[in-house]
């Protein structure tokens, strides 16, 4: 019976970047896309927060996609995953590389479910191929420390990849933008977003 290795830790040069935005006197809300990983709620135990874990690896958008569903249907779908009340103000979304498991019309669907709960102080981290004929490793990801994030292999079928370069995420992802970009290993990138605070709504193309 194979033995399921360990998570890896591995540096993140844009992790201190997106923590050292968080005012520890307040309580925090946070988003993780993924599982619950012990670490990452070990992690966050230090601060008060709100810590709510949405695997979206595990619901039909990713693994049974419906084509038939329209753009609303998709973003009322997603909102009810959320489960976020309307008051609720995300400090941090990990989103980690969920985006490159949703082909276009969900990741427009996502950023427009999460509209509602984005400040205008809101940063987010993903994980992405480096350009849009890169392999993505299957991995599930966690928080080690301020510095450091975990990174596991996955057990089953990884799905379709949907890779996309950097420019051509930025024009997904709509109110967000890719404020910086660090190089990883294994022909991937990390990304920190920021909300585009010129951002304007009229400018939104028709879906």
């Amino acid at each position: 019976m194979p033995v399921q290795q360990g998570p890896n830790v591995v540096p993140s040069c844009l992790l201190p970047d997106l923590f050292k935005r968080l005012d520890a006197n307040n309580r925090l809300v946070v988003l993780d896309m993924g599982q619950a990983i012990s670490s990452t709620v070990r992690y966050f135990s230090q601060y008060r927060c709100q810590l709510n874990f949405i695997d979206l690896y595990s619901e039909d958008c990713i693994a049974l996609p419906n084509p038939d569903l329209n753009h609303q249907q998709k973003v009322d779908s997603l909102r009810y995953l959320l489960n976020l009340g309307p008051s609720t103000k995300i400090d941090i979304c990990l989103f980690w590389d969920v985006f490159s498991y949703l082909d276009d019309s969900f990741v427009r669907a996502l950023i427009e479910a999460l509209e509602p709960n984005i400040s205008e102080t809101t940063g987010a981290l993903i994980i992405n191929p480096r350009d849009s004929r890169r392999h993505l490793p299957f991995y599930r990801y966690g928080i080690s420390d301020e510095s450091h994030f975990t990174q596991t292999e996955n057990s089953g079928i990884q799905p379709p990849i949907f890779p996309r370069s950097q420019r051509d995420l930025n024009n997904l992802i709509d109110y967000f933008a890719i404020d910086r970009g660090r190089l990883m290993s294994q022909s991937r990138a990390e990304y920190l977003l920021l909300v585009d605070r010129e951002y304007d709504k009229t400018d939104r193309s028709m879906i």
